[in-house]
This record gives C-alpha cells, sequence and structure tokens, in this order.
C-alpha cells in the first residue's frame, strides 16, 4: 500500500512538473498563461482588469430553403498594465441560431442533417444551416456564442422576400390641391402570380421636387392587396406627383398631376358615319354638342382644325382651306360636316383628323376631335412568314395571312383566296380564317418576278411670292432716313408688277438682292434712277418708271427688294466661235437667256431644242453684235412659233460689255469675232419649280392579290407584296403552340438545302424547372413530349441550331361584370352596383377594386382602363408585333385565340421570360457594439463632478496660504472615487478597471488637472509642474 501511494505522489509530482514546464516554455514565448489556460485567449501580455467579449457573425448565401454556411466568432478585448490594447479571438466556447421574426419571437434554426458545428483555425466556428419556408417579411438572424468570458448575442438584418410583381393604381389621374389621394397596390409572387397576404411593404408618396412626403409601413392585406390615402395640402405644389409601395426588392409606382381645374360641363361627340372612305366616296362628320345633364347647346358655332396622316399626300386644296372650318349645331345639338370628294388616285391608307371645339351662350369651350380613314380598298392583308417574312421559290411556304376590313375589323372564319397577281392564269389558293381572322397557306409563289410600285401623286405647292420689300429709306427725308408709311404701302401694293422681273434670278443662285436708287419728284413721277442698268435692277426700275409713286414732297429713295427664282424654265446654251474669241458674247448671252425666261410654257416638263441656230457677228468698233437666226427642221416636240419669236426678240439686245478703264488706257479693243449658238430649254425642278416626275419602285419580289369574302358577302380585295428569302438550313415547328398542361406536343424538324451532317437522336423540351427528353423519330424526323400537368408559361427546345416554343396559358380565367340597378340615377340618389366574379366559368371569389369617377374627367386626363393590370403578367420579348398588332402582352394575357394567329404570334418571339421562383441569396454579418469611451465616459464624469464639489470645499475651508500641489489633487480624485463607489455609482472602466489618474487617456485626463478644477488662482502654487508628466511619472 505504501508502495502505490510513493507510485501516485510521483506522478502527481512529475504531472505536477509537466504543467509546470510547459507554463514556463508558454511565458518564456511570449504568452498570458492565465488568460489561454481560464478563458481561451491568446494573447502577448496578460490584461490589467477583465477582458471584454464582442460577437460576430457572416453568412452568405441566404434564402429559403437553401442551405448556407454561417460562421460565428468571439473576440476579446482587454488592456494591459501599460495601457496597451489586447485583442485576439477566444479559442473556446459554443454557439447556436436563431430567427427572429419582426414581433420579436425567437425560434432556433437546427444545423443541416450531419452538420455540425466546426473550428476554424483561426478559432471562429462555422455550420451548414437551411433557413425554413417562413412568409415574407423583415426578419433577424441571431447568433448566440458561450465562452469562457460569458454569453453574447449578435442579430444581423435578414429580410426575406419572394421575387414579386407590384402595380400601383390612384383612383383618378387628377387632384386638386386640398383633395385626398387615395391609391391601392397589389402584391403577386413572380413564380406564380399568387396573392402575396401579409407581405410587408412601405408606402411613399413624393411631390414634383422629389421630396418624401408620406412615408409609412403598410403590409398587404388579404389577395395581395393594400390600400393608402394621402390629403393633400390647399397650399400642395402643383405639377406631377408619385405614390410608390416597396416591399423587398419588388416596388411599383404610379403618378398623378395636381393642379386647379373645373369640371367640363359640356360634352363633344363627333364621328365619321363610316369606318372608312374610298375614292370618289365623300366624308361625313357628325356629332353633338350636350350639357353632361345631356341638354342640347342649340344654336352654336363649331370650328374645326384639320391635319393629315399617312404617305398619300390630300390634295394641295384641302389643306390651304377647302376643308370646312365650320358648322353650326341645331336644336338637337347636332351638326354635320361634308368634305371634298376623295380623288381617285388615292393610294394605300390615310388619315385626316379634325381639332373641335364649340362654345355654350356663356363661352365655356368643349373641344374634341376626329378622325376619318381614307383606303384604297376595302380590306388590308398583312402577313407573317416562317421565313425572314419572305417568300422561298421553288419550296412549300407558310404563310400566315390576316384578312380585316380597312379600319381593322377582324374577319373571323372569312374564306381568303390569293393569287399570283402577275398570272391571270392562276386559279389561287384559299383557306379559312381562325377565330382572330388568320388564315395558314402553304404556298409556292415560283421565280421572282419585277414588282412594279406605282408612284404616289405629287401636289403642287403653291409658289411663294417671288419678290418682297426689304427696306427702304428717303435720304431726303425728315424722319432719320426712315420712308414714309405712305411710300412703303405703294411699294408693298406694286409688288405684284414687280413679279416678273424675277426671271432674271437663275436657279442655280436661287435668290438675289436687287438695290438701286430712285428720285421721286412732288407729283410722284420717277425722275431718276442710279444703280440699274441691266438685268433685274433694269427691270424693276422700268416697272417702277411706268407706275410712279404717291404725290407728296420731293425723295430720294434707297430700295432693296428680296427676290427669289419663280422657277421658270431656263435656256442653257453652246457656242461655237469660227473666228476670234468670244470675249463678252457669254455676259450677253446670260443676261438674254435669263429675260427669254419669260417666253418659255411654264409647264415645261423635259428639255427641248431649240429649232434654230443664232450665229453673232462681232467688230472692233461696236458694242453690239450682229445677230441672225438660222431656222432648224422642227421635232414632234418642238416649240411653238410664238415662244420662238419671243426668244428671238430677247436675243436682239445682246450688246457686248464696254471694256474696263485699264483696257483702254492700255489700247486693247475687243477683236473681230464670229460664231454659231444652239439653245435647249429644260424645266426647273424643286425649290419654286416644277416637281420632279414621281418614279415608279421596282424590284424583284412577289405581288400576291387577296379576296375575302365574310358572312356570305365579298369583302372586297387588295395586294400585298412580299420579298424573297433564303431556307435556313434547320427549322423547328411545334403542334400545336398554345397548349394546355398535361397535353402531348409534336415538335417536327424540317432541314433546308444547307443542312449538313447528322440529325440529333433526341430532343429536349424545357418546361420550367423540367427538363424533357425524348427520342426523334428517323422517319418523321419528329418527337412527342407530353408537358407536365402543373406546367404553365413557356416551353422551348434547346440544343439544336433552331427554336420551337409552346405557351400553356394559366389555368384559371378571371372574368368581372359590373351592373348598376338602375340606368339612370337622379342626383343625390344612392346607386347600388352588382359585381359578379366568374373563374374558369363558375362563380368564383375575387378582389375587385371599385374607383368612381365623373365621365367628364376624361376630357382632362386620359382614365385607366381594363388594361391597366396587364403588366403584373410577364409577356416575351418580340422583334415586331405579328401583323403589327399581335405582341408578347396579348400572348401572355390570352388574348389570341386562334391557332393560326398564336402560330404567326410565336414567330415573332425573340425571347421569354425567365423564371423568377428562386430568392436573390442574401449575405449577412454584424458584430455586437462595443465602445470603451463610451462606457468610460459617464463614471468618469461622475467622479469629475464629485472632484469639482470636493476642491470648491477644500479652497473655501483650507487655511489661507495653502496650495493644492498634484499630489493634493490626487489624493481628492481618490476620496471623489470612493464617495462614488460608496453611493454605489458606477467607477470602472469598460474592462472593470478603477478610475485611476494613470489610466485615463490624455483628453479626460487633462479635464483633471488642478489650473483646470481650481477656480481661485491664489490657491496653486506659482511654481507650475506639469500635470500630464507628473501623472506618468508617479503613476497615481
Amino acid at each position: 500500500m505504501t508502495g502505490g501511494i510513493q507510485r501516485r505522489r510521483w506522478v502527481a509530482g512529475g504531472l505536477g512538473l509537466l504543467f509546470l514546464g510547459g507554463g514556463l516554455a508558454f511565458m518564456a514565448s511570449g504568452r498570458c498563461l492565465s488568460a489561454w489556460m481560464f478563458q481561451g485567449v491568446e494573447v502577448p501580455w496578460c490584461p490589467d482588469g477583465e477582458f471584454r467579449q464582442t460577437v460576430s457573425m457572416s453568412a452568405s448565401g441566404l434564402a429559403r430553403g437553401a442551405s448556407s454556411r454561417v460562421t460565428v466568432w468571439a473576440q476579446a478585448h482587454g488592456m494591459d498594465a501599460e495601457g496597451r490594447e489586447l485583442e485576439a479571438l477566444v479559442g473556446r466556447g459554443t454557439a447556436e441560431l436563431f430567427l427572429v421574426d419582426a414581433s420579436g419571437k425567437e425560434t432556433p434554426l437546427p444545423l443541416d442533417a450531419k452538420g455540425r458545428w466546426e473550428r476554424e483555425d483561426s478559432g471562429s466556428l462555422w455550420a451548414p444551416v437551411t433557413l425554413p419556408a417562413v412568409p415574407d417579411g423583415d426578419y433577424q438572424l441571431r447568433a448566440r456564442l458561450t465562452t469562457p468570458l460569458g454569453t453574447g448575442t449578435v442579430d444581423a438584418a435578414l429580410p426575406l422576400y419572394a421575387p414579386a410583381r407590384v402595380r400601383v393604381l390612384t383612383d383618378r389621374p387628377l387632384y386638386e390641391p386640398g383633395h385626398r389621394v387615395r391609391f391601392r397596390a397589389v402584391a403577386l409572387r413572380a413564380k406564380d402570380l399568387s396573392p402575396l397576404d401579409g407581405r410587408p411593404g412601405t408606402w411613399k408618396v413624393m411631390d414634383p421636387s422629389g421630396e418624401v412626403v408620406l412615408e409609412e409601413r403598410a403590409p398587404a392585406g388579404n389577395w395581395g392587396v393594400v390600400a393608402g390615402d394621402f390629403p393633400l395640402d390647399r397650399g400642395a405644389p402643383t405639377g406631377t406627383w408619385t405614390v410608390a409601395w416597396t416591399s423587398g426588392g419588388a416596388s411599383g409606382d404610379a403618378t398623378f398631376t395636381v393642379e386647379p381645374f373645373t369640371l367640363p360641363r359640356l360634352r363633344m361627340e363627333a364621328m365619321s358615319p363610316r369606318p372608312f372612305w374610298r375614292a370618289n366616296d365623300t366624308p361625313e362628320v357628325t356629332g353633338q354638342v350636350s350639357y353632361a345633364s345631356g341638354a342640347p347647346v342649340a344654336d352654336t358655332d363649331v370650328t374645326l382644325a384639320w391635319s393629315h396622316a399617312g404617305a398619300w399626300p390630300p390634295p394641295t386644296e384641302w389643306l390651304r382651306g377647302e376643308l370646312p372650318t365650320k358648322a353650326r349645331t341645331d336644336a338637337a345639338g347636332r351638326f354635320r360636316v361634308t368634305l371634298p370628294r376623295v380623288p381617285q388616285d388615292l393610294r394605300g391608307q390615310a388619315t385626316l383628323s379634325a381639332s373641335l371645339e364649340a362654345k355654350d351662350p356663356t363661352g365655356e369651350p368643349v373641344r374634341g376631335g376626329v378622325s376619318l380613314l381614307l383606303s384604297e380598298d376595302a380590306v388590308a392583308v398583312s402577313s407573317v412568314t416562317e421565313l425572314e417574312d419572305g417568300l422561298v421559290a421553288g419550296f412549300s411556304n407558310r404563310v400566315y395571312l390576316r384578312a380585316t376590313t380597312a379600319s381593322g375589323q377582324v374577319l373571323p372564319g372569312a374564306e381568303v383566296m390569293v393569287t399570283r397577281a402577275w398570272d391571270p392564269r392562276d386559279k389561287g389558293v384559299s383557306a379559312v380564317a381562325d377565330e382572330d381572322g388568320v388564315a395558314a397557306f402553304q404556298l409556292d409563289p415560283g421565280p421572282a418576278v419585277n414588282v412594279v410600285v406605282p408612284p404616289l401623286p405629287v401636289r403642287v405647292q403653291p409658289r411663294p411670292p417671288p419678290v418682297s420689300l426689304a427696306s427702304s429709306r428717303d435720304l431726303l427725308g425728315a424722319q432719320g432716313g426712315q420712308s414714309s408709311l405712305e411710300d412703303q404701302l405703294a411699294l408693298e401694293r406694286l409688288l405684284p408688277v414687280l413679279h416678273p422681273c424675277a426671271r432674271f434670278v437663275s436657279p442655280s443662285s436661287g435668290a438675289s438682292m436687287a438695290e438701286f436708287v430712285v428720285r421721286v419728284g412732288a407729283s410722284g413721277q420717277v425722275l431718276d434712277v442710279a444703280g440699274a442698268e441691266e438685268g433685274l435692277e433694269a427691270c424693276m426700275a422700268s416697272a417702277l418708271r411706268a407706275k410712279g409713286l404717291p404725290a407728296r414732297a420731293e425723295r430720294m429713295l434707297q430700295l432693296r427688294f428680296q427676290v427669289m427664282d419663280p422657277g421658270l424654265p431656263s435656256i442653257r446654251w453652246n457656242t461655237q466661235v469660227a473666228f476670234g474669241d468670244e470675249r463678252g458674247v457669254s455676259e450677253g448671252l446670260t443676261v438674254a437667256a435669263l429675260d427669254a425666261r419669260s417666253c418659255l410654257p411654264p409647264t415645261l416638263d423635259r428639255a427641248v431644242a431649240v429649232p434654230g441656230v443664232m450665229t453673232w457677228r462681232r467688230w472692233a468698233d461696236k458694242p453690239e453684235l450682229a445677230l441672225s437666226w438660222v431656222t432648224e427642221p422642227a421635232t414632234d416636240d418642238a416649240l411653238p412659233a410664238a415662244v420662238l419669236a419671243c426668244v428671238k426678240e430677247r436675243f436682239a439686245r445682246i450688246r457686248v460689255p464696254a471694256s474696263t478703264q485699264a483696257e483702254l488706257l492700255a489700247g486693247r479693243r475687243p477683236s473681230e469675232a464670229m460664231g454659231v449658238v444652239r439653245f435647249i430649254t429644260q424645266p426647273t425642278y424643286g425649290g419654286n419649280g416644277i416637281p420632279r416626275p414621281p418614279q415608279a419602285t421596282t424590284f424583284l419580289g412577289y405581288e400576291l392579290k387577296v379576296r375575302a369574302k365574310w358572312d356570305g358577302q365579298d369583302m372586297g380585295e387588295t395586294k400585298f407584296v412580299l420579298r424573297p428569302a433564303r431556307l435556313p438550313p434547320l427549322r423547328l415547328r411545334m403542334t400545336p403552340v398554345l397548349a394546355k398542361a398535361g397535353e402531348s406536343v409534336k415538335v417536327e424538324l424540317l432541314r433546308g438545302p444547307g443542312f449538313t451532317g447528322e440529325l440529333p437522336k433526341t430532343l429536349e423540351l424545357v418546361a420550367g424547372p423540367t427538363r424533357l427528353k425524348e427520342k426523334l423519330d428517323p422517319a418523321t424526323r419528329s418527337a412527342r413530349f407530353t408537358l407536365p400537368k402543373d406546367f404553365e408559361g413557356w416551353a422551348q427546345v434547346e440544343g439544336v441550331a433552331a427554336t420551337a416554343r409552346v405557351y400553356v396559358a394559366p389555368r384559371a380565367s378571371l372574368t368581372v361584370e359590373v351592373s348598376p340597378d338602375k340606368p339612370a340615377y337622379a342626383p343625390g340618389e344612392l346607386a347600388r352596383l352588382q359585381v359578379h366574379t366568374r373563374v374558369d366559368g363558375k362563380d368564383g371569389e375575387a378582389a375587385v377594386g371599385l374607383f368612381g369617377v365623373d365621365e367628364t374627367l376624361s376630357q382632362l386626363a386620359p382614365l385607366p382602363g381594363a388594361d391597366a393590370l396587364d403588366g403584373l403578367r410577364p409577356s416575351p420579348s418580340v422583334a415586331t408585333p405579328a401583323f403589327g398588332v399581335l405582341d408578347g402582352q396579348a400572348l401572355a394575357m390570352g388574348r389570341i385565340r386562334g391557332a393560326n394567329a398564336a402560330a404567326a404570334a410565336l414567330l415573332r418571339v425573340t425571347a421569354v421570360p425567365t423564371l423568377e421562383d428562386v430568392e436573390t441569396p442574401l449575405s449577412a454579418s454584424a458584430t455586437s457594439p462595443f465602445s470603451p469611451d463610451a462606457e468610460l465616459t459617464e463614471p468618469f464624469y461622475a467622479v469629475l463632478t464629485e472632484l469639482h464639489a470636493r476642491t470648491r470645499k477644500w479652497e473655501e475651508t483650507a487655511p489661507e496660504g495653502e496650495t493644492l500641489n498634484p499630489e493634493g489633487l490626487a489624493r481628492l480624485w481618490a476620496e471623489s472615487l470612493a464617495a462614488c463607489e460608496q453611493r454605489g455609482q458606477k467607477v470602472t472602466d469598460a474592462f472593470g478597471r478603477k478610475l485611476r489618474l494613470s489610466r485615463l487617456p490624455q483628453d479626460l485626463l487633462a479635464l483633471t488637472d488642478p489650473r483646470t478644477v481650481v477656480v481661485n488662482g491664489t490657491r496653486l502654487p506659482e511654481d507650475v509642474v506639469n500635470w500630464g508628466a507628473w501623472v506618468a511619472r508617479e503613476a497615481p
């Protein structure tokens, strides 16, 4: 027994020596042994006081139903005896995770199966965790960490919101200051558009400057609907306001206008009795002006202002006042307006629009509008093909045609016949249109032919006056050089007399400024002219001489006229010199050719040679040219003899320009010369001239003729053109393109001439999260897929160099009917409305919002319609809408019923909506708060207050002549600490250390300096000791 005791003593001693040696070795490594052994903190120096702990957490990829990694750790904070900061991770402890909802309820979060907390080399803990499927809302992820330093908790914000679609509506678009704005929002889950009941959110209302004037939390109620209102102040700023509801990452907004307004008392209705008008028809407009009560506004004027749109130009006379601009109402408030007959040259379609205005006897106006459609044909056709919207020669093309009336009325079930317009023997092919008026054809058009598109008619616009008065100055007048008003009016009246002179402005220049001076006698006769030797100025001066000006005092007028080319035909020439040179001849010909423009027919539309040759002879001593004409044989399109005679007369006045002074001084004189000139007349195009002749457009293509019969009636025919297209190497065709959940669809591969290689052995159809694979039948080059029974939305084939899509509409379709209990009500009477909702054709519950406004408000602002919530359902992207009207929204909202129309619309789809059923992963990180300075401040000022009180008492009671030195103040500080501690006040810092002067930071220590604490300076010694240095040295 003694030996056993002895052995145990040896073992215990050995273990003691082992621990002692390990401890000495740890201390030798520069670490604090006690902190490591008892608290799990590895620091280089032992703390002076206690460690304080903060807890931190970091996580990424957080989402409901998804596993993510959460890391937590505890950080120890302390100070050593020398005032050095100590920080290190706590290497021991356990962790727990919780999910805290908005009410503060704490739910433990279990770790994933087979998951556990693992410690990393750094000392932090991590574990995998999966968030539960909790409702949308603002949560907190809480981590609780228990270590030898204690238990700490940290919370990180965790907003968990499913992807959603939000749409906001106001009860009306227009308000006055002082009104109450009511608004509603609906929040639907993006995945399946199911209501998000109870989803938290926030209303914000912003004024026109962007300032937020209302912000309040408002969760969605039943059916995902949330309502709110906002009273506008009577001084509310006018302009466009915005109301928005935000929830998580989803938001919706709506704008409304705030401005003073008065509801119109009048109402105007105007319409076209026919949906469209054709060539030789006489269009009409009928309408009525009445009060909002229904009483007519009789015997009042209705004014009309017209505009037009479309490629076809209306007659010039229509836009110059021939269209009616006034009408008058009869005793019933009705009016009728008749327009001129539509010209025979109508091409395509054009729209005439009129803005109407009428006033009641009090002068209150009412405005309205009406449009008249002018159409060359009674039917309109648009097309969609599988191949670049064109046709391939020698190939069976799938073509979808939509035949409507010219006004766009759909012809469901119509029999549509297509023939080649260039082949009178073609019997054509026919097909029956579906519910949306779309018929499908298989066409082989054959080789492309020349398609000639006739040009649109050209309307000659009236030419502006070619001459205008730019300025006139009277150099003899007493009005500062300004000519008298009487002379200015006389000159304006004489402008038509000057118009013929505009022929001297060449088409190449387009415009010219004529400047000259006239001296007018007291009788008004022009006595003299300067600056008008020839050409334009000479012509204008001659006209003024003939007419004269008003009789009054003699004056000298400096005149400037802006002259435009009148657009008359012009003459060009070719000179051949037989002897000498043509110096001076070209200058003379230029003026004469401009003068002769008035001889030519204004309607000349082609170049015509003058049937005569002019010979010329120049002598050295004569300024005139000797001219003669030699007649040439006339062609069928030769100019009339009278025109030729006039031209000869104008050219007979040619003079050689005078020699310059330098030439005279040098003794140079014109030499003799002889030659001939040939002339060609030509029209002036553009500007003020005649329009260029229209040219037909010719290209290779296919012009097809379409005739439609509907309800046993021939609706008419029209033509349309398709361009040649190329056949791609591979195409896919899906049948049907509008399917139901659980239905079988067929995918067919169609090869083109450019296809090389082998067909795939399998095809893959992606239907939401489901991927379906089927083998391809090599004989039929097709595969069949069965859509999932719970599927809705878009499915498409992937993995091949072509695309085919199918759309499965939502299973539930909602219809709403609203009917009043009476057709009419008296003012102040209670109206009862019956609302009937049907889901899939059966009575069912639904959320219905009713907004009632005065119908006359629509005259001031557009009111929302039945399509206000269309944007909630995601729609595919389309290059251009099929037939110009069937877009992705029509597909998504189920407005396309016909199989042919759906197939054509899907050909336009370029991208389908992406799935939004996956939450956006979140990241969260947080650290529990810890501020040593903040925890030090409160106890320090409590002790400092006590120190001031004791110092005041010492100043009052100490013997006279006694001073307060640093030792004395240190004693008073110690007494203050003891007094505060005795009262139960905290006198320690964040690390549990008493507030000794030597432990205070410099900024707080300065507040305890005797020179700061003592009020009476005579109680301080004259020998000043540095307080900070004394405290550092003595460490009190």
